[in-house]
């Protein structure tokens, strides 16, 4: 999947890490996010793809700076390089600060390297390499939201560097809710699910929210992280999805699972789960309030059968007991007819709501 990068927007942190079309600025860059794994020390060499797919010649200047999470949604703040303290990379990268001249559809393989400091700690650090219209001394001492960047066009990628050592991973779920505890039908479930990176270097969530009905049956799967985002160290990242669809019933289970961290190979202390789970309801109202109208006439044929019968027993208890010959006057119940009418009416109703029961189990 292709997605536009560039600061006149928002920079989403994690892409899916394919190449990245900037339509709007007939720029292309690939990918648009690195992942290292590098213990101290190491050089490391790589190189950006760059495309100027407009229709007119373009020289473009490269500026490194620092990103770090703003916000729970995943934007990107990129700071100065050295501006802050934290743990930023974009001074161990070196890059050729010369403009680059793009012909109208040319494209350009742009390297670079990473210099480790050999004394870093453990842990992760980020940085990007941006490529702008300007040259770079126009935006050193800038910060970037990914908003209000019209001075110039420009697009980036993003470097997530973790350094191994004694690393800690750890992650909690600080949220997990739907926008409603009742729904309709049709209906369309707003899940959100906040989670925490409290360890010292970022982490990718990989699981599903597994929808079960009232009987235990899984309904649905979705996957919470389906563009394989990352959340930065000491920050929140908000995911959401939805699940909809046009007949269900009664109470539902969301189970939130999914495992994190790296393997211990790639610096990391091996996968760990979290996992909580909401309950909410789903109400097909016409279908209940139908549900409801036919109990309703059930218990009256109900109740009036049971006094069809009672009245026929005092009656028949009388006849035997010789009173009818006392000039009591005889008993006029309902007659065979109306007996009749009233056994199915019982039976209707006993049709109908199995008929719903029925529907019930197939679709809820």
């Amino acid at each position: 999947m292709k997605k536009i990068i560039f600061l006149c927007l928002p920079i989403w942190l994690f892409f899916i890490a394919t190449s990245v079309q900037a339509q709007s600025i007939g720029l292309r860059i690939s990918p648009p996010r690195f992942e290292y794994v590098a213990e101290p020390g190491k050089i490391i060499e790589d190189y950006i793809k760059l495309t100027n797919e407009s229709e007119v010649s373009k020289t473009l200047f490269p500026y490194l700076k620092d990103f770090k999470a703003e916000g729970e949604n995943g934007v990107a703040r990129l700071i100065p390089p050295g501006s802050e303290e934290g743990a930023y990379l974009a001074s161990w990268i070196e890059i050729d600060p010369a403009g680059l001249d793009f012909s109208p559809q040319e494209t350009k393989q742009i390297p670079f390297k990473i210099k480790v400091p050999g004394n870093i700690g453990p842990g992760g650090y980020y940085g990007a390499v941006v490529f702008g219209t300007k040259p770079p001394r126009l935006y050193q001492n800038s910060e970037e939201r990914g908003a209000g960047m019209s001075v110039a066009q420009q697009t980036s990628s993003l470097v997530l560097l973790r350094v191994k050592g004694e690393i800690y991973e750890e992650a909690a779920i600080r949220e997990f809710i739907t926008d409603k505890e009742i729904y309709g039908t049709p209906f369309s479930v707003a899940f959100t699910a906040r989670i925490e990176n409290l360890g010292n270097v970022h982490v990718k969530p990989n699981g599903f929210i597994t929808i079960k009905n009232m009987l235990g049956k899984k309904v649905a799967e979705i996957d919470i992280n389906e563009t394989q985002a990352n959340i930065l160290p000491r920050s929140i990242r908000r995911f959401t999805q939805n699940w909809s669809g046009q007949r269900a019933f009664g109470r539902y289970t969301a189970e939130l699972g999914f495992n994190y961290g790296a393997a211990v190979d790639k610096g990391g202390q091996g996968k760990q789960t979290l996992f909580t789970s909401k309950t909410f309801w789903i109400m097909p109202w016409k279908l209940v309030l139908l549900a409801g109208l036919g109990i309703a006439i059930g218990l009256v044929l109900i109740i009036l059968a049971l006094r069809f019968y009672r009245n026929r027993a005092i009656a028949s208890a009388l006849a035997q007991a010789g009173l009818r010959s006392a000039g009591r006057r005889k008993y006029r119940g309902p007659s065979r007819i109306w007996h009749f009418i009233l056994l199915l009416g019982a039976l209707l109703v006993i049709a109908l709501l199995f008929g719903v029961v029925l529907y019930f189990l197939i679709f809820a």
